[in-house]
C-alpha cells in the first residue's frame, strides 16, 4: 500500500515538473534558433545590398576617365574625376563609405577625403582577404561581419575594370551594422533568462521535493493515526472487557491462597496468579491511557515537589533499591500549570523503564532546572548509564515498539501524547554501552 501511494503522489508533480522542463527548454531553444535565423538572414540580406552597391558603383567607375587616368598614373587626375561619383552616391545609397583601394590596400580615391584621405593603406581591410581575393579575380564578393571599435560593420567588393577588361582596381563599400548589435543585446538577454530560468527551475524543484516530501510525511502520518485509531479503539474495547475478568480471577486466586496455603511452608505458585494478574492491569491501563483522550487538569503546582514525590515512589519500588537517584534542581521550587497525576504518571514510567534498563542497578541522574526568555522555560533530563538504546532514540516514541520482551509499547508513547498535550516536546537521545537520556521541556 506504501508503494503504491507513494508512487500515485509523486507521478503528477514528476509529470508537471517534467512539462515545466520541455517548456523551458523549447522556448529557449526556440528563442536562440529564431534570433540565429534572423541574424544569418539580416546578415545575408545586407551582403546582398553591399554587392548591389558595389556592382553599380564599381560600373560607374569603370564608365568614368578614371580607369585610364589610373592605367597611365596619373592618380591625381584619376581622383578629381571620380571624388565626385563616389560622394554623390555614398548620399544616393546611404552606406557608411564608399573608397577604391589598389593590391597594396591603399586608397585611391573616397567618398570622405576627411576620413579615408587618398594614399592611406587601411590594413584592417586585410582580415576580409578572402572575399578581397575573390573580387581581384573577378567576382562581386562581401566580407563577414567585422568588429572595429566595438562597431560592426560589412563591406562588399566589386572589380573595376579598364577598357581592356584589366582588373585595375577594386570598389568597396562598407555599410555600420549597428542593429547586429540589438540582436547581440537580445542573445545575451536570451541566455541571461535561461541561466534565470534554470535557477528558477532549481528552486522550483527544490520546492516541488519539500512539498512532496511534507505530503508524503503528511500523507504517512494519517494513515498511521487511522490505524492507530482503529488500533487504539479495538485495544480500548479489549481492555475494557478483560479488566473485569481479570478481577475475578484476582480475588478468586486470593481465595485459594487463603484457604489451602500451608503457613509453615508458603508456596510460591499461589503469588504467580496475583503477580501475573497485576502485570496485565498494567498492560490494559497502557491501552486505555493510548486510546482514550485524556483530558488534562491544569492547575498550578510546584513542579519539583512532583518531580521528589514520583522519585519517593520509585525507590519504594523492590528492582530500584539498588540504583543510585540523585535529583539536581536549580531552585528549591519551579512554578507551573500542569496536571500532575499525569505528569507523575510520566515520570513513573521514565523511571520505571530507566530502571529495567539497568536490571536495577546503576545510576540515574535526574536535572531539573527553570530557563528565562524562552517559551519553554523548563527543563527536564532523566539520564541512565545503562547499555543504551539499539535502535534509534526517535522509535521508542512509536506506537507498540518496544524492545523489551514484555511491554505493551505504549509506555512511551503515552509519556510523549501527555507531554504534547502540555504543549510541551519530548526527545531522547543514546549512545551504545553509555546510557540514554530523555530531554523535556514544559511551558510554565
Amino acid at each position: 500500500m506504501r508503494f503504491s501511494l507513494t508512487t500515485s503522489s509523486r507521478a503528477p508533480v514528476i509529470l508537471v515538473s517534467a512539462m515545466i522542463i520541455i517548456v523551458l527548454a523549447i522556448f529557449n531553444f526556440g528563442s536562440w534558433f529564431f534570433i540565429q535565423r534572423m541574424e544569418k538572414s539580416l546578415e545575408n540580406e545586407l551582403a546582398t545590398r553591399l554587392q548591389a552597391v558595389a556592382r553599380i558603383g564599381a560600373e560607374l567607375v569603370a564608365n568614368s576617365r578614371f580607369p585610364d587616368y589610373l592605367t597611365r598614373g596619373q592618380e591625381n587626375s584619376a581622383r578629381l574625376v571620380v571624388s565626385p561619383v563616389l560622394a554623390g552616391l555614398s548620399g544616393e545609397v546611404e552606406v557608411q563609405q564608399i573608397f577604391l583601394i589598389d593590391k597594396a590596400w591603399r586608397v585611391l580615391a573616397s567618398s570622405d577625403q576627411n576620413l579615408f584621405p587618398a594614399g592611406k593603406e587601411v590594413f584592417y581591410l586585410i582580415e576580409d582577404s578572402v572575399a578581397a581575393q575573390r573580387a581581384w579575380q573577378g567576382e562581386v564578393s562581401a566580407s563577414p561581419l567585422r568588429v572595429i571599435a566595438e562597431a560592426r560593420f560589412k563591406t562588399a567588393y566589386a572589380p573595376v575594370r579598364n577598357e581592356a577588361g584589366q582588373i585595375v582596381c577594386l570598389f568597396v563599400a562598407e555599410a555600420n551594422a549597428g542593429f547586429f548589435n540589438l540582436i547581440l543585446q537580445f542573445r545575451q538577454g536570451l541566455v541571461a533568462g535561461g541561466i534565470a530560468s534554470f535557477a528558477v527551475l532549481i528552486i522550483l524543484g527544490f520546492f516541488l521535493a519539500s512539498a512532496i516530501a511534507l505530503f508524503l510525511r503528511t500523507q504517512e502520518n494519517l494513515r498511521r493515526s487511522e490505524r492507530l485509531a482503529s488500533m487504539g479503539q479495538m485495544a480500548a474495547t479489549v481492555a475494557h472487557e478483560i479488566r473485569n475478568p481479570l478481577g475475578i480471577i484476582k480475588n478468586t486466586a486470593e481465595v485459594l491462597q487463603q484457604k489451602y496455603e500451608n503457613k509453615q511452608q508458603p508456596d510460591e505458585l499461589f503469588e504467580f496468579i496475583p503477580a501475573e494478574v497485576r502485570r496485565l492491569n498494567r498492560l490494559m491501563n497502557d491501552f486505555l491511557g493510548f486510546a482514550r483522550d485524556r483530558e488534562l487538569l491544569l492547575k498550578r503546582g510546584d513542579l519539583v515537589k512532583t518531580v521528589q514525590h514520583a522519585l519517593a515512589l520509585m525507590r519504594k519500588e523492590e528492582q530500584s533499591h539498588r540504583i543510585a537517584w540523585q535529583l539536581h534542581s536549580a531552585c528549591d521550587k519551579i512554578p507551573a500549570a500542569y496536571d500532575e497525576d499525569a505528569i507523575t504518571q510520566v515520570l513513573m514510567n521514565l523511571f520505571l523503564n530507566a530502571s529495567q534498563a539497568m536490571n536495577g542497578n546503576g545510576k540515574v541522574d535526574i536535572h531539573l532546572e527553570e530557563q528565562s526568555k524562552v517559551r519553554e522555560r523548563i527543563y527536564l533530563r532523566i539520564a541512565d548509564n545503562g547499555p543504551g538504546l539499539p535502535v534509534a532514540p526517535e522509535k521508542i516514541f512509536e506506537p507498540f515498539f518496544t524492545t523489551k520482551s514484555r511491554g505493551s509499547g505504549l509506555g512511551l508513547p503515552v509519556c510523549k501524547q501527555i507531554i504534547e498535550k502540555h504543549k510541551g516536546r519530548i526527545s531522547a537521545e543514546s549512545q551504545h554501552g553509555q546510557g540514554t537520556t530523555i530531554h523535556i521541556w514544559l511551558p510554565g
